[in-house]
């Protein structure tokens, strides 16, 4: 009896070992140190990968290309033009001292400060673009990384709630229970069918719109290999980086500075004896000049609060690492009394998903923490 008892674990574990190299290959995604289950068409993706996409894929970033070309040409005429003026107007043995002559080198020079103008306003916009494409890439690819646990979330509840349904049944039929118990089971489970799916659909849909911001296939399903984890803040003087940020050249201030250079050319540009219309160019002057300096207290007060948002995702921090803690000693402590036969395996699931849904929380405040970083040290993007 014992060797035929043999034979047959035996065969049991060959047939067992044949049945899963029939199956077809599984890839998971470990997330904060648990498994997720996940399709063979699955695409390992970075966050650097998905923003090389994004920017090849971006027809903002190619308009912007275009446009500085078009301005160097636009440049490269004006300067031809001026230098045609300018050697009309140095030409020996003409009389070159007239109203006419002066005056189309005026216009010419202007052009020329205006196509300059031009130009470096669309250079200065390709750095600008590729930095909120970066951003827009981070938010997109933690949008589905956040939609993912959403969804493993809900297919825990669903787990718990089938075994609850199943258990009620059994009740049921035994007479251990009452009708109305048995259908707020089934209740609850078709209730946690429901919001599965809704939450599979919105997973998918935050893919699909990183997938077309990348110009990748819709429907692709994405390993996002890039989890954020929370890190202390950096030491920053919250002061001087505003002084920094609010400097002259700084990006974040370049549109209201190249204003206030606009309205200063229009103003030295003016050539006529009406004193109102001088006037007016003056206000211009003045009007934007007001304009930048309420855009630097507006910047200094949006980065002070990045800053002190930064500085409170420490304590929530604290607080989120105690909560999983006492998880985790909990899940222990469960453990131990199931061993010795106190509880249900139940008991052991729903400690195991509260584990779970505090490290989920955490990768939520490092988003939050990554995304509230990146742009306290480019609030041009605030």
């Amino acid at each position: 009896m014992k060797g035929s008892g043999r034979l047959a674990l035996a065969a049991a574990a060959a047939a067992f070992v044949a049945l899963t190299m029939l199956q077809p290959a599984r890839a998971e995604t470990v997330v904060q140190g648990y498994i997720v289950e996940s399709s063979t068409t699955q695409v390992k993706l970075t966050l650097e990968q998905a923003t090389k996409w994004a920017q090849e894929n971006s027809l903002l970033l190619k308009t912007a290309n275009q446009t500085v070309e078009r301005n160097a040409i636009m440049l490269q005429s004006a300067a031809d033009e001026m230098k045609q003026v300018t050697r009309r107007d140095n030409h020996e043995g003409e009389d070159t001292d007239g109203p006419d002559d002066a005056e189309a080198l005026r216009a010419a020079y202007k052009r020329y400060a205006a196509a300059a103008s031009m130009y470096e306003d669309a250079q200065k916009q390709i750095p600008l673009v590729m930095d909120q494409l970066e951003l827009q890439t981070m938010k997109a690819y933690y949008e589905a990384i956040t939609a993912a646990n959403n969804e493993a979330t809900d297919k825990e509840a669903l787990d718990v709630a089938l075994q609850e349904e199943n258990i009620a049944l059994a009740k049921a039929a035994r007479g251990k229970i009452s009708e109305n118990d048995k259908a707020k089971a089934v209740r609850a489970k078709k209730e946690a069918e429901k919001k599965l799916a809704e939450s599979k659909a919105a997973s998918q849909k935050a893919e699909d719109a990183l997938s077309k911001l990348m110009g990748r296939k819709q429907g692709t399903t994405y390993e996002l290999v890039d989890i954020p984890k929370y890190s202390k803040p950096k030491a920053l003087d919250i002061e001087l980086h505003i002084q920094e940020m609010t400097s002259s050249g700084s990006p974040a201030l370049y549109k209201q500075e190249n204003a206030v250079k606009q309205a200063m050319a229009e103003a030295s540009f003016y050539n006529g004896t009406a004193v109102g219309e001088y006037r007016l160019k003056a206000l211009d002057v003045e009007a934007a000049k007001m304009e930048l300096s309420q855009a630097k207290e507006q910047l200094a007060e949006s980065l002070k609060t990045a800053y002190l948002s930064i500085q409170q995702y420490q304590s929530q921090y604290e607080e989120l690492l105690r909560n999983l803690q006492n998880a985790r000693d909990e899940l222990s402590l469960a453990e131990n009394k199931w061993k010795r036969g106190l509880i249900p395996g139940m008991e052991i699931k729903t400690n195991e998903i509260k584990v779970k849904q505090w490290e989920r929380k955490a990768t939520e405040l490092a988003i939050q923490q990554k995304q509230a970083e990146f742009t306290l040290y480019k609030p041009w993007l605030l």
